[in-house]
């Protein structure tokens, strides 16, 4: 290790243990800390008031270029659990650095053992799962936190700051709290160096003391105590719009959400969130008001004497869930909370904590989040958690596996929604409005917008533009024009620079699956841009760029820690795509979850060309069917080959040779023959050849990646389309109600899962059966009723991943308060479980690409 990086070792280890010394006194089982502990096995023991250790950590930076893997991990672990300690306290490595494959198997094998399955780490371990050191290891866990020295001692003050007494201004407070904050790290540091093991053991006393703080908490900072004050604000709580003002004016006002894999597509009302138990899950695409929602959902909660804490991901630290609740209620009180009281909230089971942004920070902030709700979602205890975010498979991926998430998604918004959203900001202006005036406004909009008319965000945006000029159409295009009315507006200069700096800094940012920087790393990424942009001949200077974004508002500052977020996630989406079109900041080697809306707005606006279909293809195959509508390259002498080398990353079928003709009129066909080899023929034998296998004509702009997304549409429509059958509405001869609704449940989820395998992209198939939902049943069928249509038989219902099906006068298997559906039995067995399954697949396909994609 070189000595810059021994110095940051040092420094982030000391960081880390001033964050656990100040958590010591909002645990009230914890008596003191010890840095520097037992055999360099740990460096950080929590000790609990009797002396016993609870918890050690050991601390690793690494440098960026390299990775942990397997060999490294295990010897640290293996040191841990061979010391006598390690058979009753707890175990944490913890690391900055970045996890190679076999470290991830290490991190899965712990998190598997944490949740009782304790096979794979045994055989990492190549031991017994009754040996000592399996055993002990199961209570030990991985936690990467990326996070710099500064923004760690940054969360440090923030918290101290809740636990001062009041100071004449907040300047003044955050003075003393980072002040307190010196002392600890200069005191820690000290005890660290100390030979003699007693000696480095700093109790909570000295602790309260050294930050001027009580050593315990305060009654009136209990959460029994703030619970009431949190309901009154949350009532009336606007929260600070991190989107502009001139788009927050215009958001939903009642939005809608619609669960996933329900019968009849009903329509709910937001406030059907918190109509189970259990946890849940709220994706929708970006723009779709997701924000806007669970803002809503706290008001309307708080009216009705519910908590809901809203937090931002963003401001998550790994392993301090309770400070990003005391966050939530934070935000809402205007006032520093301490994080014992977050932590008290958390236990509550009549709180439900709403994590926004959940799938849009990066990769490791999602597995630390993921394991730190592992088990209390497991077992039931404590706060609902509603996670939200704009991918349905990520989010559920951060669940338990063992548990059934409630799950929703944002629906757009209506033709009559507009009409009044329209009513309802022109008079907000003072204007008068008629309904007659509303309607021709949103014509206007949606022949602009087309599909995207329903998006809140770019409706929104486009009546914002509509009294300064023609709305442009494309979204790229009136995102550029928005950041320029803004501009003007609040007189910010040098957009240009502007623009192009902050998207090689949202590029750079994306690139770790993030779009939010601590303020340290804004400057150093804002001082990479500016150096970029001047080795080009554009004058730029941090300071400049960073107060004309400001000015206008196209970044803003979240939290305490001043974390620099966009406007809205989608302006970083939408600025890295222009660098990327631009040039200014190359395209990723790889890309992950979250990164679409990027390269769509890339191909938007630059078209597409070899290199970004080959990268979406590989990557985000899904998302290569809207790309599609972007390439408009000619198809040249190698395009067969092109369109069979695009295929063999979307089709998982095993003979991907593509032969094509140009027909008369200038469109092209294209052909997949088996066993023929990636050429063009004449007219006359690509109609032979096309009595014989999938074929597809396109348009005479249709480039490459176009004719690949067109014949894997023809192959998924020949996979998914099923013959006419009848299915009795009865149970058979022998069956009562519920064996037969089991038994289609079985064949249906045996199928779904065969067509998944064949229609997935090869290495997606988890994508797929992410978005296709839980297989299992858990239902209960009521008596049979009579009506003017006929005899029909209710059932009350909810996917699951098992099945638990039985008749009314049976024990029921949904838990009081737990939501479900309602259909009947009829309908459930009058489809196939054939169609059944074909359609949940088309569904979840359609949802993963365009809408009505496979519509025949």
């Amino acid at each position: 290790m070189s000595g810059v990086d021994t110095v940051r070792g040092i420094a982030y280890q000391q960081a880390q243990g001033v964050l656990e010394a100040i958590g010591l006194l909002e645990d009230p089982t914890l008596g003191s800390v010890r840095v520097e502990g037992t055999d360099d096995a740990v460096d950080i023991e929590l000790l609990a008031r009797n002396g016993t250790l609870s918890h050690a950590i050991q601390v690793k930076v690494r440098a960026p270029d390299y990775t942990w893997g397997e060999s490294a991990l295990l010897a640290v672990l293996k040191r841990w659990a061979v010391l006598p300690d390690a058979a009753h306290a707890s175990f944490e490595f913890l690391t900055d650095g970045r996890l190679g494959p076999s470290g991830r198997r290490v991190q899965q094998a712990l998190e598997a053992a944490a949740e009782g399955r304790t096979g794979p780490l045994a055989e990492l371990l190549g031991a017994g799962v009754d040996d000592p050191v399996c055993i002990a290891l199961g209570k030990a866990r991985i936690r990467q936190d990326p996070h710099s020295t500064s923004a760690l001692l940054a969360r440090a003050e923030h918290q101290v700051t809740a636990m001062l007494p009041s100071a004449r201004t907040e300047a003044d407070l955050r003075e003393q709290a980072a002040k307190a904050v010196d002392r600890l790290f200069r005191a820690l540091f000290d005890f660290a160096s100390n030979p003699e093991p007693q000696l480095r053991e700093m109790d909570r006393q000295r602790i309260a003391a050294l930050l001027g703080v009580p050593a315990e908490q305060s009654p009136a900072q209990r959460w029994s105590a703030v619970r009431k004050r949190y309901l009154e604000a949350a009532r009336s709580c606007i929260e600070q719009e991190v989107i502009a003002p001139a788009v927050a004016g215009i958001q939903m006002r009642d939005p809608s959400v619609l669960r996933q894999h329900a019968s009849g597509g009903q329509k709910l009302r937001v406030g059907e969130l918190l109509s189970g138990r259990g946890p849940v899950v709220l994706a929708g695409r970006t723009g779709t008001g997701k924000t806007t929602a669970v803002r809503i959902l706290r008001q309307q909660a708080a009216a009705d004497g519910r908590v809901v804490i809203t937090a931002h991901a963003e401001s998550y630290l790994p392993g301090r869930l309770g400070a990003l609740t005391a966050d939530g209620l934070a935000a809402v009180l205007q006032e520093a909370c301490p994080t014992a009281t977050g932590a008290q909230a958390l236990s509550d089971s009549n709180v439900t904590l709403v994590i926004d942004g959940a799938a849009e920070v990066a990769e490791p902030t999602r597995r630390a989040l993921q394991e730190e709700l592992l088990a209390p979602v497991s077992a039931g205890h404590g706060a609902r958690i509603v996670l939200v975010g704009r991918d349905m498979a990520a989010l559920r991926a951060m669940l338990p596996s063992s548990v059934s998430p409630e799950m929703f998604r944002m629906v757009p918004l209506e033709y009559k929604q507009r009409v009044e959203l329209v009513e309802w900001a022109t008079t907000t202006d003072g204007r008068s409005c008629t309904p007659h005036m509303a309607r021709a406004v949103v014509a206007t909009l949606d022949k602009t917008l087309g599909d995207a008319a329903g998006n809140p965000l770019m409706f929104s945006m486009a009546m914002a533009l509509l009294d300064d000029q023609d709305v442009p159409k494309g979204r790229a295009s009136l995102y550029r024009a928005f950041i320029e009315q803004l501009a003007a507006r609040s007189g910010a200069t040098g957009m240009s620079a502007v623009r192009t700096g902050l998207g090689i800094v949202y590029a750079l940012l994306l690139n770790d699956g993030r779009r939010y920087a601590d303020v340290y790393e804004w400057h150093h990424l804002l001082n990479q841009a500016a150096s970029t942009l001047r080795s080009v001949g554009l004058p730029a200077d941090v300071s400049t760029l960073d107060e004309a974004a400001r000015r206008c508002g196209l970044i803003t500052s979240l939290g305490w820690e001043q974390t620099v977020v966009p406007m809205h996630d989608s302006f970083a989406d939408y600025l890295a795509g222009a660098a990327h079109a631009s040039g200014a900041e190359p395209l990723p080697h790889k890309l992950s979850v979250g990164d679409d809306q990027r390269m769509l707005f890339c191909a938007e606006i630059r078209g597409v060309d070899e290199a970004i279909a080959a990268l979406v293809t590989r990557d985000l195959p899904f998302t290569a069917v809207a790309l599609a509508g972007y390439d408009r390259r000619p198809l040249g002498l190698e395009a067969p080959h092109q369109v069979a080398s695009l295929l063999c990353h979307l089709s998982a079928a095993q003979d991907q040779a593509v032969v094509m003709s140009r027909l008369k009129d200038g469109r092209a066909l294209a052909l997949r023959p088996p066993g023929a080899e990636s050429a063009w023929v004449d007219e006359a034998r690509a109609f032979e050849l096309a009595q014989t296998c999938h074929a597809a004509v396109v348009d005479k702009e249709a480039g490459p990646l176009a004719v690949a997304a067109r014949l894997w549409r023809q192959e998924l429509l020949t996979l998914l389309r099923q013959p006419a059958a009848l299915s009795p509405r009865r149970p058979g001869p022998g069956q009562t109600a519920a064996e037969a609704l089991a038994r289609h449940t079985e064949q249906t989820a045996l199928i779904t899962n065969q067509l998944i395998d064949l229609a997935a992209p090869p290495g997606h198939a988890a994508a797929l059966k992410a978005q296709v939902g839980p297989l299992g049943l858990r239902a209960v069928i009521g008596r049979p009723q009579q009506d003017m249509l006929g005899v029909h038989t209710p059932v009350d219902y909810r996917h699951s991943d098992d099945i638990v099906i039985v008749e009314a006068s049976a024990e029921p298997s949904f838990s009081p308060g737990e939501s479900r559906g309602r259909t009947t039995l009829e309908h459930l067995l009058d489809s196939p479980p054939s169609a059944t399954a074909a359609q949940r697949v088309r569904e979840a396909i359609e949802a993963l690409t365009t809408s009505s994609w496979l519509t025949p």
